[in-house]
């Protein structure tokens, strides 16, 4: 607060210098006094980032120069006519009085006009991406890698973990179990909601929990109203919905033992809202961004919030430099580089920055002119951005199109979300909204009027492909579907998520895909079948040797599984993972022949 209390006494003594008059002290000093008070609340209230580089502390500068050059004139104007009715001043020298009024015009006209008009141009100028095209091109630093190389570089994932529940979803979940208590209800509402990687064992309501590698999505509970902040000043703690299965959800109102008091929300006001918290205590002139709810391995909640820099020319090109937490109860604050960030953060880079960065990637790789007029090799990011978990780390995903392009793609971009780390990886293929079309379309879909959620992208024995969910009209999860990214012709859809993932590698093979093995390694067995049966062409099948797992192989590809019979010796190969359904890459029945 200290560093707006000094600006602020800056910008009255600029007042008092523009508008000082001996013969007036007094009240030119009263007046400054008056700004000062003024401008304090209102830095307070909008709180300015006090660096060069960031215009609002320039505009307030000259905002209260103009009402002091303004008053200036007003005051000589008066002079003057008070002159003309003294007697004595036909005895004055007209030409100084003349000479003192020009002055004074010619001061406030060149301020009104020049000044302004040069400061607006310089700024609107000196970072412009028409003057800067080759420095905004290389802000972000992207790696082109072959189709080939992204079963190598991202995680095949079981789909007992693929995101079920996107944000809409997760949020009617955490709404729904507030509701339970109307008493909190009332005063309370699920503020935004991050999905986060979570790992760690912590006691959660008195109950231990055990988090591996799982996505959630956490929400604080936020304040209803100022009246409400004003009675209660915290609010009891937040919301997980796992990310896989919405209908695993909790409020948690204690970690450790310790009852939580969520303190420093986004709907706290004065000293505790978070903006104004960060600025009054130490950070007044540095650049933040993107405030995001996170728990920590421990389960402590904290914000988290993105420092940036601009770049280029020192007033455009912003890019994520750090992180700031924030304790949501305590109001501690740590501040990290990005190298050094704990690793329970998964976004140090805003979302925003990372969409601007990859459109002015892709607009000037020949210049800005291109990009206006020729628009050779411009390519754009498709519309939205998801996110997309493989190793323990977090990326940006979106898709790469040429410009103007619609429903197609050249490729995909994953920018790791700390780092900034960026992949593109050419592959012709279907953008994120179409894809969403296409699942909407397929029969199972279209006759319910079922409406998918954004897709997501996944590894798929080895190919990339869009995982999303259905959902009805009361937004309860209807089905899954999964569509590859590089044939609109390969969909799978299916009312759980292992006959989806079954019935789209079956398009898989017969579009000739080349599949690959599963999240593990590849394994070929001779077993004994326990038990099977059949839902249309697609075989449930049971073995001596596996217990707890159900395998699937479709009659289109494997003839001999229609005579199969309990008893029987069979030769498979599968991809072993964790799965508790796994399809098999192929099916041997060793006891018969055709």
């Amino acid at each position: 607060m200290l560093t707006y209390i000094l600006f602020s006494a800056a910008v009255a003594a600029i007042f008092f210098g523009l508008t000082f008059r001996k013969e007036e002290i007094v009240w030119n000093a009263i007046l400054s006094v008056a700004i000062f008070i003024v401008v304090c609340i209102f830095n307070y209230f909008s709180m300015p980032v006090l660096a060069w580089g960031w215009t609002g502390w320039i505009w307030e500068t000259l905002a209260f120069a103009f009402i002091s050059s303004v008053m200036v004139n007003v005051q000589e104007y008066h002079d003057c006519q008070k002159g003309s009715w003294n007697w004595d001043y036909e005895k004055r020298q007209d030409h100084e009085l003349e000479v003192k009024k020009a002055r004074r015009s010619m001061f406030l006209s060149i301020y009104l006009t020049l000044v302004p008009v040069l400061f607006l141009i310089v700024i609107g100028l000196v970072p412009s991406e028409m003057f800067n095209s080759s420095k905004y091109n290389h802000m972000l630093d992207v790696e082109e890698a072959e189709y080939a190389n992204f079963a190598s570089d991202v995680d095949v994932i079981p789909t007992e973990k693929m995101l079920v529940a996107d944000e809409a979803i997760a949020r009617k979940v955490a709404e729904d179990l507030l509701e339970q208590d109307p008493g909190l209800g009332s005063r309370c509402f699920v503020g935004e909601m991050t999905l986060q990687n979570l790992n760690g064992t912590f006691i959660v309501n008195g109950q231990e929990m055990t988090f591996n590698d799982e996505l959630v999505w956490v929400a604080p509970l936020e304040h209803s109203g100022f009246f409400k902040w004003l009675n209660n000043r915290v609010t009891p703690g937040y919301m997980i919905v796992y990310a896989n299965n919405p209908n695993v959800r909790m409020m948690v109102s204690s970690v450790g033992g310790d009852d939580l008091k969520l303190k420093y929300l986004e709907t706290s006001c004065f000293a505790t809202d978070i903006e104004r918290y960060l600025r009054t205590h130490g950070y007044a002139s540095t650049a933040i961004a993107e405030e995001k709810f996170e728990i920590n391995n421990e389960g402590r909640p904290y914000w988290v919030i993105s420092i940036y820099k601009k770049t280029i020319n020192g007033f455009g090109g912003k890019d994520a430099v750090g992180v700031i937490t924030l304790d949501a109860q305590s109001g501690e604050i740590a501040e990290y580089g990005i190298a050094d960030a704990p690793s329970w953060i998964d976004r140090i880079q805003p979302e925003k920055f990372i969409t601007n960065q990859i459109r002015t990637w892709g607009e000037y790789k020949s210049g800005y002119w291109n990009s206006i007029f020729a628009k050779i090799g411009v390519q754009e990011p498709t519309p939205g951005m998801v996110l997309v978990y493989s190793k323990g780390e977090c990326f940006w995903y979106t898709g790469i199109q040429s410009a103007g392009s619609d429903g197609a793609t050249s490729g995909f971009m994953l920018v790791n979300a700390r780092t900034k780390k960026a992949k593109y990886y050419r592959v012709s293929g279907v953008n994120e909204m179409e894809a969403k079309k296409i699942a909407e379309d397929q029969q199972f879909a279209k006759a319910s009027r079922y409406t998918a959620t954004s897709p997501v992208l996944y590894n798929v024995r080895g190919i990339p492909s869009y995982f999303m969910t259905f959902t009805g009209e009361s937004g309860n999860i209807t089905g899954y579907a999964f569509v590859a990214v590089t044939s609109r012709q390969v969909v799978g859809c299916g009312l759980s998520k292992t006959e989806a993932e079954a019935n789209y590698l079956t398009a898989l093979r017969r579009s000739n895909e080349k599949v690959q093995g599963g999240a593990v390694e590849a394994v070929t067995k001779v077993m004994t079948v326990r038990d099977i049966t059949s839902e249309g062409k697609m075989y449930y099948i049971l073995f001596d040797e596996v217990k707890g797992k159900e395998f699937t192989a479709s009659s289109e590809f494997f003839r001999e599984v229609r005579w199969t019979k309990a008893g029987a010796k069979v030769e498979v190969s599968y991809g072993e993972n964790d799965n508790d359904v796994i399809p098999l890459d192929t099916f041997n029945n060793l006891d018969f022949e055709f």
